[in-house]
């Protein structure tokens, strides 16, 4: 791996922007709609303002936070091969990556047409994703052709069959996620094992600025009883519900961090998140939002060492792009990809995302796949010792400038291995014109490669017809509770 990550920040201004953080925690507080939620804080010790709903902490319990929060941890895969560590940098340990969550949008770029995501696709795309190697998680998506009351957990129940990753299973509220955690727990084979190989990983929402509402702590606590991993997107949109200057989106979005870490820590101690922000910029003219521009990436990658200094894991969603444009989707992903990997990432999200994370692209996922690869290849560094550094081989060369027939060369052929595309095209223009396939026609190719010869070894027959049992058990309890809210 690489030596040393990018730095946006100095140690000056690192300490600049924590000590404004806790200004901002010890005067603004959070605001909790959730009386469980208050009493915990208060018996820990932060002030509480139960009529007005407002936690007030202090540095004390920041630090506190900090030491109780994991520092790496593992995310584990349906089968043991897909299990990988997050949280750890340098000595080998690559950023995972993962698929854009949450997507109500199927985009192909092969006919530039978008039409809303069904259920089988939810059955591709987890098929697709097993057979792509650079990919670690599946984030759930937004099916439009079933029961609205259930969607999350009929989502979930296809992923688990149909792939083997770790799954960021995303939920309605608590109660669907008790659903989909007795589906977790029945794959995992038990509560314990769940625990000890967490084969999902789920989602608490605080709402910009410093708001968490009453269900977001109901599902925290459910989250905490399996000692899940989950992330707490942090969505500033800078110059709307942040401020317009980078330093304050900061500053506010560090203390979202600080902030949800004590409610995390206080109420599930030892409860594994990532310092998760997920940055926008509000363009002022159009009134539209953006996910990569120049300023969202200076603070992404100030947020990533802020992560750093914590100690904490650090994770982003930079590629998902703001258009359905190919060629600009390809420099809005490649440049957002090797900046946050270069910043020293832990997990890259949004992977396949265009649209600001609408819609998704199969064979977007299929080219992302490769530009992992390559992004892989860069983190590798250089390997330098008397062998590399080549000297007595340049004094044998003795400027003549013949290294291919030199036995340094063959010696290191095999062991420092070069990066090999498969879809990026180095063809000549004449050779193209030949043959003027895309990389969206390879992508497409290779995606039907592995639809039709990439094989996933199916769920016990037992534990499908208990998937089976708890879908059916939650479309009837919560639906008769939709029709008896809505009747």
């Amino acid at each position: 791996m690489i030596d040393n990550f990018f730095h946006m920040l100095t140690d000056e201004k690192i300490n600049q922007i924590h000590a404004a953080s806790l200004e901002v925690l010890e005067k603004t507080g959070l605001k909790i709609d959730h009386p469980v939620a208050l009493e915990k804080l208060a018996d820990a010790g932060a002030r509480v303002d139960k009529d007005r709903q407002r936690v007030y902490l202090s540095n004390d319990l920041v630090e506190k936070a900090l030491e109780t929060a994991p520092k790496s941890f593992t995310c584990a895969g349906r089968t043991p091969e897909f299990d990988f560590i997050t949280g750890k940098t340098g000595q080998g340990h690559m950023p995972s990556f993962r698929t854009v969550g949450g997507a109500i949008n199927l985009y192909n770029l092969s006919t530039d047409k978008a039409r809303p995501i069904r259920i089988k696709d939810c059955k591709e795309m987890a098929h697709l994703v097993d057979g792509l190697e650079n990919l670690n998680t599946h984030g759930a998506l937004t099916p439009q052709d079933i029961r609205l009351e259930t969607y999350d957990i009929e989502t979930l129940k296809i992923m688990l069959e149909k792939g083997r990753k770790h799954i960021w299973a995303l939920t309605t509220d608590s109660k669907n996620l008790k659903y989909q955690l007795e589906m977790m727990e029945a794959v995992a084979g038990g509560s314990q094992l769940l625990k000890k190989r967490p084969i999902c990983s789920g989602i608490v929402c605080l709402i910009a600025p410093l708001i968490f509402p009453f269900d977001e702590i109901e599902r925290l606590l459910l989250y905490g009883e399996y000692n899940l991993p989950i992330r707490v997107p942090l969505t500033p949109i800078i110059g709307a519900n942040a401020p317009y200057t980078l330093a304050g989106t900061i500053t506010q979005t560090n203390a979202e961090a600080l902030g949800n870490l004590v409610v995390l820590q206080t109420l599930c101690p030892g409860i594994p998140t990532w310092y998760y922000a997920l940055v926008q910029s509000m363009d002022m003219a159009k009134g539209h939002t953006q996910f990569v521009n120049p300023e969202v990436l200076i603070v992404q990658t100030a947020f990533l060492q802020l992560a750093r200094h914590y100690g904490l894991p650090a994770a982003t969603s930079p590629v998902m792009g703001n258009d359905c444009q190919a060629h600009q989707i390809m420099f809005e992903k490649g440049t957002s990809m090797t900046t946050t990997a270069l910043a020293g990432i832990n997990e890259i999200g949004g992977v396949g995302g265009i649209e600001n994370g609408l819609a998704i692209s199969p064979q977007l996922l299929v080219i992302e796949n490769e530009m992992i690869a390559f992004t892989k290849k860069m983190l590798e560094g250089i390997d330098i010792c008397e062998e590399t550094l080549a000297v007595q081989a340049i004094i044998q060369d003795d400027h003549k400038g013949n290294y291919l027939e030199s036995p340094h060369t063959f010696n290191h052929l095999r062991k420092e291995l070069r990066f090999k595309a498969s879809l990026f095209d180095g063809r000549s223009l004449l050779e193209w014109q030949k043959d003027p396939k895309t990389i969206i026609d390879r992508a497409q190719e290779k995606k039907n490669a592995i639809m039709n010869d990439h094989k996933v070894p199916p769920l016990e027959e037992k534990l499908t017809q208990e998937l089976d049992r708890i879908l059916k058990t939650a479309q009837n309890e919560l639906g008769n509770q939709h029709i008896a809210q809505t009747g």
